[in-house]
């Protein structure tokens, strides 16, 4: 069966009866004149249907526990294509969502209107931010149809959020694609890593190999050097690599598949650790393989952290790098952790025991701006049945796998 249709079933379960469902793709959003920024897919709509196209739209409604579906794209034009790229045909859209009601968003004013006319209950990604085809906030649309019709209006993402917490075998697979891809163009960004050369240099470098399989990056990378990376989302990358200096990595794409691995990496830039920075990226190498042997499910992101928090308070005490009445939070400033999958920061309610099938990451850091010192290593962690299993382990960060 369609692994958008499985979705989608499992999402209506949990839809009331003589409710419908109508979630929109998004729009592209202009940057100047005639010129757009990259047009991005709302997460939810692409986890339902597997379309990315702007202005797509998805009608669901259901009566008396019968499911109707009906998916919207916009009218396919050849001599746009021509100028804007490839445009799904309607066959395309069917067989990729598995949705054999099409229509044209040409129909999507009449669609709207019977729609509205015959259910209760109206479902919405009511994620801020978040579009409809022509451009007007989803907020927006939910207060315009409240007074068009006796509707009330629901947020449909908690119910999509849970669904995308856990990840079938399918999409496991597809980050295992994205961290091997990853793997690679890392490989070949170290292999830049030299005194003289720039953080940008390092940062292309990868996006290169990423985007020589026809791959896209997941987020804007991050390369810092010497004390930059105390900056969590230092977004520089102008300073030179200086003998001496680390070099914090934080990057991360995917095969265009969708689902992005997100790995860092700390490295020396001239290919030998001092001895302090040896001391601390030991204690954080430490911590990172102990948060994923204690990662487990029943646990939370919540006990994670404190583990976290209270395993680097003790190994830089005994290194005498703070005192016993030190905050660590002036060395450690962030979360170990957070879910990942179509989104670098996916969804999710962090509260929740963490469960088999959540894929999240494991990122212990240390910064000393004193020194200028940043040291953070990420890994991609699925969670198991018993434990957790380390998605990322191809990826070196041992120290005798990283010095020259």
């Amino acid at each position: 069966m369609n692994k958008y249709k499985i979705r989608r079933e499992r999402l209506y379960k949990a839809l009331t009866d003589n409710s419908a469902l109508i979630l929109f793709s998004g729009c592209e959003i202009k940057k100047s004149a005639d010129a757009f920024y990259d047009f991005e897919v709302n997460r939810n709509f692409f986890y339902l249907t597997g379309i990315k196209q702007e202005g797509s739209i998805l009608v669901v409604t259901k009566s008396k526990n019968k499911i109707k579906e009906t998916i919207l794209t916009s009218p396919y034009d050849a001599h746009k294509e021509i100028w804007t790229g490839r445009r799904l045909k309607p066959e395309e859209v069917t067989m990729i969502s598995g949705i054999t009601d099409y229509k044209t968003t040409a129909e999507w004013e009449v669609l709207q209107q019977m729609t509205l006319a015959k259910v209760k209950t109206i479902y919405l990604d009511l994620e801020p931010g978040i579009f409809t085809n022509t451009g007007m906030l989803v907020s927006r649309f939910s207060e315009q149809i409240t007074n068009l019709a006796k509707v009330k209006v629901e947020n449909v993402y908690p119910l999509i959020m849970r669904l995308r917490m856990v990840k079938d075998e399918a999409e496991i697979a597809l980050i295992r694609e994205s961290i091997a891809l990853t793997k690679k163009a890392l490989d070949f960004a170290i292999s830049k890593v030299k005194p003289g050369a720039y953080e940008y240099e390092v940062a292309a470098a990868f996006e290169y190999k990423i985007k020589k399989v026809h791959g896209e990056l997941g987020f804007s990378t991050i390369a810092a050097t010497g004390a930059n990376a105390v900056i969590l989302h230092y977004p520089d990358l102008n300073s030179k690599l200086e003998t001496g200096e680390l070099l914090l990595l934080d990057l991360g794409g995917h095969n265009n598949n969708m689902y992005t691995a997100d790995i860092s990496r700390t490295v020396p830039v001239n290919g030998k650790f001092t001895p302090l920075q040896i001391t601390i990226y030991e204690i954080v190498l430490a911590c990172n393989k102990a948060v994923i042997n204690f990662i487990k499910p029943g646990k939370t992101i919540a006990d994670l952290q404190t583990f976290t928090r209270e395993f680097l308070k003790e190994r830089l005490v005994k290194a005498k790098l703070m005192t016993a009445d030190e905050d660590i939070s002036n060395y450690y400033y962030h979360g170990v952790s957070h879910h990942l999958g179509l989104d670098t920061h996916d969804p999710a309610d962090r509260s929740l025991p963490l469960e088999k099938g959540n894929v999240i990451t494991v990122e212990p850091g240390l910064y000393f701006a004193k020194y200028g010192i940043g040291v953070r290593i990420e890994d991609n962690v699925l969670v198991t049945d018993k434990g957790a299993e380390n998605l990322s382990i191809s990826i070196p960060k041992e120290i005798k796998e990283i010095v020259s």
